[in-house]
């Protein structure tokens, strides 16, 4: 479906209207979140208090379909969203990822499913990519059991878009597709004991022979965006492909993470502590000065290759074409720079603040550790997506398509 080039700058421009609000919002969360954060870790899922708060301000709801009570937001909304709640708080600006990437995939289930889901505005579907469990085809669906780990926003959810393969006759895998469960139907195996990101609650679902109908199931190549469901036609940032966004969108809390890292060392470098014995003040030492400088352009680099990639996303959706395999790789790269360059700059960062960095009454400890857990999930993979990249500049990435 093509769009005309004036409903699409409408499009874009009612977007940034509702981007710009919703940045807005989460920043104003920022002190909650990190009076929150020391409980929010220790407790291993984000406080009742927290969860209230990004609930009622629509947060969690950013990239719902308005036509579902949401705020409607694109790619680029997701990004900055949660990475000003990252800054607040890590486990929070990802849980709140998670939320409105699968938030973006409502777009490909027909009317009545979202009416389902959505009786009330601030429902949080979570998702899980894995195709662990396994399903048998019967009339009217499917019935699944299995596991899926890393379910990111368990304790918030009240749905969840899984993976699943479906087996034939013989045992063996047919194809993988996608169902949309409600969380009363699954159990919450408590596994999740990690160093980062420990607030995320990102456990273990299971399904025990769990019904799911037909139209609550996507298939492979609609989830991926290799094919539109348009069901939304009045919204056209619901074209978005699923795989792709969710590569990218996973780094807008990374770079939230980057700018707390940045918060909390400006704030020592500006009380002005002494450093060893030749320096009284430590903004008077030249070398620091110029770390600081570095971290800072470190980070704006990534910030810009971030948005861009964003944009660009959102802007094939708008224009209602599908993204061809050069341009998803190129959006991958785009991924994989920002990562390294926000994880660089946290570590010129802990450069400036020493040993101290790593008291644990210092909040840059957890900024530290959380972005060194969420910085290497599967679905940013900075060694792939380079290759990927790397493919897709030599002309090798259709001999590829299965890694884009």
């Amino acid at each position: 479906m093509t769009i005309n080039a004036a409903s699409a700058a409408e499009a874009a421009a009612d977007a940034t209207a509702t981007r710009e609000k919703l940045v807005l919002t989460a920043r104003e969360l920022i002190p909650l979140l990190r009076s929150n954060a020391d409980r929010t870790e220790r407790d291993r899922r984000l406080t009742d208090e927290v969860t209230d708060a990004v609930r009622s301000a629509g947060l969690f709801q950013a990239c719902t379909p308005r036509a579902s009570g949401g705020s409607g937001g694109g790619v680029r909304t997701l990004v900055e969203v949660t990475a000003e709640l990252a800054r607040g708080d890590g486990s929070t600006g990802w849980v709140a990822f998670i939320a409105n990437t699968t938030a973006l995939a409502f777009g490909l289930f027909p009317d009545h499913v979202r009416a389902a889901v959505y009786t009330d505005p601030h429902t949080v579907a979570i998702s899980q990519f894995t195709p662990n469990p396994t399903a048998t085809e019967v009339e009217g669906g499917y019935r699944l059991s299995g596991k899926w780990p890393f379910a990111s926003g368990s304790h918030q959810a009240q749905w969840t878009l899984t993976a699943f393969r479906v087996l034939d006759d013989a045992g063996q895998v047919r194809e993988i597709r996608y169902a949309l469960l409600s969380a009363d139907d699954l159990k919450i195996e408590d596994t999740w004991f990690v160093a980062g990101m420990a607030g995320t609650g990102s456990n273990t679902y299971i399904a025990n022979d769990v019904f799911v109908s037909s139209d609550f199931t996507l298939d492979y190549e609609t989830f991926y965006g290799r094919k539109f469901a348009t069901w939304l036609p009045d919204e056209p940032v619901y074209r978005t492909p699923i795989g792709t966004l969710a590569c990218l969108a996973i780094v807008g809390p990374i770079m939230g993470l980057a700018e707390a890292a940045w918060d909390f060392t400006l704030d020592m470098m500006k009380s002005g502590r002494p450093i060893t014995g030749a320096y009284g003040d430590i903004r008077e030492a030249p070398s620091y000065r110029l770390a600081l400088a570095d971290a800072r352009a470190t980070i704006d680099t990534g910030r810009f290759h971030l948005l861009r990639a964003a944009d660009a996303i959102d802007s094939a959706a708008y224009e209602g074409r599908v993204l061809d395999v050069s341009e998803r790789a190129a959006l991958r790269g785009d991924a994989a720079h920002a990562t390294r360059n926000f994880r660089n700059a946290v570590d010129m960062l802990l450069d400036i603040g020493g040993t101290r960095s790593f008291a644990l009454s210092n909040p840059l400890q957890r900024v530290w550790r959380d972005i060194e857990v969420a910085s290497r999930h599967g679905l940013n993979n900075v060694l792939m997506n380079r290759e990927e990249y790397a493919l897709s500049l030599l002309e090798m990435d259709q001999a590829f398509p299965e890694v884009l």
